[in-house]
């Protein structure tokens, strides 16, 4: 007997929406459903080998009910964000898939299943339906069997007249009934006020259908059942109908039309590939492997193993020479000891090169050997790919050497392919498009490896117009940190202690104050004892509570900083303890020598600002006098020199002026004026002259905080103001800067259509928030797109300014030290001072001209707290 698998489209893709996390392509695009439902398919494929098979979509709303009754489904939300795309997606692929697919306008899926499964039966075939909705447990016969979801969409239940018996002890046709009496509020068919499933079953079992109750209303017990049957008789019919699956449609379709056809890899593999569909076409792949389909093309790499050759030291010498002259591209793999700084050095290389490898350990040849590397290493003709440029460099530097000759960085192209990603070692970057490997065997196996992988990371790049940002800003920039790193911060280690000191003080009176106000003693640092002190002891009202009592995190205090002195208290304790465990205890840990080596981090956040660690110089809390304090002690690291620094003036408000192009605030940025006073004198419809200090703050907080997705709740909780009043300041500012508003609103919108959001310079962020089934992580997605091109852009101009600046500086006596935020600090000689400030400030404000001038501030001192403003001469010059 001929199979028929029908599956349900809407039913199906809604179900794997909701079932599945989000998971994107690599450009953004959302794909859950598109793993969910190909999953189902490929394994009722394999299991079910299905004679004819088709996928019925709904086109339209279902007009042809609505005609019937207004309020059909009226009160289905929109469709989401994330899901509204995929339906095309998964046509896309059905096509390539050779899969049938049917959809009619004014029908829904439901009534195509029907006229499918009616024709199919007259044809004498086993029909399978596949889908979520119980409705259509009415089309269950002798020759059609129902597979309901229950979880997700990986595991269903079959329904057959015996299971639906023994379920309902009703037949297939009464289901219609039973949906006419107890309605269905998914659809929003009515059926019977009061009647649900336990009522309608009972008054089925003893009357069969709705017209048999009706008919005998007056005999049901129930004074009130009664009466709403008889009352509501007209809208019990209604819903039977509305429940009823039409099997007349006029949609002309041959059964031939759906006979399941043999789909073709060269079709198929390109279109999962466009999908990212890994996992999927894994699936696709072991269906058919015994026939050899699926294997022809696949977007997944099967590594060769590349021999790896063993050299005498003649050898060595000879085939180093050979590399020299050939100036082929090495893939290199290099095993060390050690961090970069801290006395790292490298043990063995592994490379690999036209299909061969090799293994070079440092211990097993003679010096001449190492020093001939080393050559190679330093030789800019011949290209090299690695996976960590900056590590590689500072583990060169160890011996006076210099890493050139670098084409591709294949962990700084990976984190450009995908921000999100937090693993960059080899073995994570091979198996991007190797899910199976192992544990390499050998350096040698690991430069091969990343050899074969190379190119497809190359071509990803290169498909995402990323190319440009990789070898342009973010492989440069390596060696600038990599230069940063070495040089280091001077630190007073006496000044420090002496800080310390001090710190402790505080602390113990801080300690002192919060017992005073909570009348009593205990464990600061707990947070079970410190929530009984705050929520049950003071009765502060609770914001949230957690498994193990009630939540004391920062968010939860901020929010209720007013409501008690003791609130204030505790925030400064927390700080300044902070600053003492990790910057006063964490800094004396980590001092070599008079200087502190941060480690700069390249691949870490999502929007492509650097950021710092061991120790994070980056977050030293400065809201506290204490912590402003604490930057007394870095110095530089040279005797005599003094401080540089140069920051970018409101650079976030001005790459927002830029992308908006908001006439008064390019106007603002244009005529030199004080953004804040005048946003402050737009809100409040005054003057410049009259704008108050608390009036400027309060413009200050909106101006910062709408790339942020600025809340009126945020703006009241950040300003100590009632929420009345941060909306006007909100709907004020929005009322006048309306260019603002309308990028916003735009960039969100674009957002949404692709899945991602670019900066200025190209660098891609993908945001499968927007697209989560949560709310709260769907409005986090769109703040995400709002903040990330012009973070992303201030992120990126500051690269390119540290790249520019470290090479202008080379003739002068000057070094780059930090980058904190919009921030570069230098040293330099005093002698040179002039030059190299006035070139530090032309470099930044001008390393990717905006629409609206760049301002840098210069700041000069002998340590980085005590800095006085600085106004290089001769701008005008330069």
């Amino acid at each position: 007997m001929p199979k028929m698998v029908i599956l349900d489209g809407n039913s199906l893709a809604n179900r794997a929406f909701y079932a599945l996390p989000p998971l994107t392509t690599s450009d953004g695009r959302p794909t859950n459903v598109l793993h969910g439902f190909l999953t189902m398919l490929f394994r009722l494929e394999q299991e079910q080998h299905p004679d004819y098979w088709v996928v019925a979509f709904d086109k339209t709303k279902a007009t042809v009910r609505i005609e019937q009754y207004a309020g059909y489904k009226a009160q289905r939300k929109e469709t989401p964000e994330g899901l509204r795309p995929q339906f095309d997606y998964l046509k896309e692929i059905l096509t390539e898939l050779d899969v049938p697919m049917l959809e009619l306008a004014g029908y829904e899926a439901d009534d195509l299943i029907a006229a499918v499964t009616k024709q199919a039966e007259i044809q004498g075939m086993e029909i399978q339906v596949y889908t979520g909705d119980r409705d259509a447990l009415q089309l269950i016969s002798p020759k059609t069997h129902i597979f309901l979801t229950k979880k997700g969409i990986s595991d269903v239940e079959c329904y057959d007249e015996h299971a639906l018996w023994e379920r309902y002890q009703l037949r297939p046709y009464q289901i219609i009934d039973l949906k006419g009496l107890m309605g269905d509020t998914s659809d929003n068919i009515p059926g019977v006020p009061g009647v649900g499933e336990k009522t309608a079953l009972k008054l089925l079992w003893e009357y069969e259908t709705v017209e048999g109750v009706l008919a005998n209303a007056d005999k049901v017990s129930g004074k009130k059942l009664q009466n709403n049957l008889m009352e509501y008789a007209d809208q019990a019919r209604l819903s039977k109908t509305l429940a009823t699956m039409l099997t007349d449609v006029p949609l002309p379709f041959s059964l031939d039309n759906l006979i399941y056809r043999h789909p073709q890899a060269a079709k198929v593999l390109p279109v999962l590939k466009k999908y990212d569909l890994k996992s999927v076409t894994r699936l696709w792949q072991e269906r058919y492997a015994n026939d050899g389909e699926g294997k022809s093309e696949t977007p997944e790499i099967a590594l060769v193993p590349w021999p790896e050759r063993e050299l005498t030291e003649e050898g060595w010498l000879q085939q180093i020479g050979q590399w020299q002259a050939a100036r082929q591209t090495l893939t290199l793999a290099c095993r060390h000891e050690g961090t970069g700084l801290q006395g790292g050095r490298w043990l063995e290389w592994g490379v690999a090169v036209s299909g061969e490898s090799f293994k070079l350990t440092r211990d097993e040849v003679s010096s001449a050997v190492v020093e001939a590397w080393l050559e190679l290493l330093e030789n800019e003709q011949v290209p090299k790919t690695l996976t960590d440029s900056k590590t590689v460099t500072l583990l060169l530097g160890n011996e006076n050497r210099t890493l050139k000759g670098v084409a591709f960085d294949l962990g700084l192209a990976s984190y450009l392919i995908q921000s999100s990603r937090t693993k960059f070692a080899p073995l994570d970057l091979v198996k991007e498009y190797v899910p199976q490997q192992d544990a390499f065997g050998s350096v040698a196996e690991e430069a091969s490896a990343l050899a074969q992988v190379a190119p497809k990371f190359q071509e990803d790049l290169v498909a995402l117009g990323l190319g440009e940002l990789l070898h342009s800003i973010e492989e440069p920039l390596s060696f600038v940190l990599a230069q940063m790193e070495r040089q280091g911060i001077g630190i007073d280690v006496e000044q420090l202690v002496h800080f310390g000191e001090g710190i402790s003080d505080t602390l113990k009176e801080l300690e002192q104050d919060i017992y005073d106000l909570a009348e009593t003693t205990f464990n600061i640092n707990s947070p079970k004892q410190l929530g009984a002190i705050l929520f049950e002891k003071l009765g502060l009202a609770t914001a949230k509570k957690t498994k193990t009592g009630y939540s004391t995190d920062a968010d939860t205090l901020e929010d209720l900083r007013t409501a008690h002195p003791i609130i204030e208290k505790i925030l400064d304790y927390r700080q300044l303890n902070k600053l003492m465990s990790t910057y006063v205890n964490g800094l004396l840990a980590q001092e070599k020598d008079g200087r502190i080596h941060t480690t700069f981090q390249q691949t870490v956040t999502a929007t492509g600002r650097l950021s710092s660690t061991e120790p994070n110089l980056q977050n030293i809390p400065i809201r506290l006098e204490q912590g402003r304090l604490l930057r007394k002690v870095f110095h530089p690291t040279e005797p005599g020199w003094i401080l540089l620094s140069a920051d970018y003036s409101q650079i976030e408000l001005r790459i927002l002026a830029h992308y908006s192009q908001d006439p008064l605030l390019c106007e603002s940025f244009a005529l030199g004026q004080d953004v804040h006073t005048r946003t402050a004198a737009e809100v409040f419809g005054i003057s410049l002259e009259a704008v108050t200090p608390g009036m400027r703050r309060s413009a200050k907080a909106v101006n910062f905080g709408l790339v942020y997705g600025l809340t009126e709740f945020g703006l009241s909780r950040d300003l100590g103001i009632p929420r009345k009043e941060s909306k006007f300041y909100i709907e004020q500012y929005f009322k006048r800067y309306s260019g603002v508003k309308c990028y916003l609103e735009s960039v969100v919108a674009q957002a949404k259509q692709e899945g991602q959001v670019r900066t200025l310079l190209n660098r891609l962020r993908r945001i499968p928030e927007l697209f989560h089934a949560n709310r709260v992580q769907r409005q986090l997605g769109e703040r995400i797109a709002m903040n990330t091109p012009v973070q992303g852009t201030a992120a990126d101009i500051m690269k390119l300014a540290m790249i520019q600046v470290a090479e202008r500086i080379k003739p002068f006596r000057a070094a780059i030290l930090l980058q904190v935020h919009d921030e570069l600090l230098l040293q330099v000689a005093p002698e040179d001072l002039a030059s190299v400030a006035r070139l530090l400030k032309v470099t930044m404000e001008n390393a990717f001209p905006l629409s609206v001038p760049m301002t840098v501030d210069c700041k000069v001192g002998t340590n980085w707290y005590d800095m006085q403003k600085y106004i290089p001469e001769q701008l005008s010059d330069a």
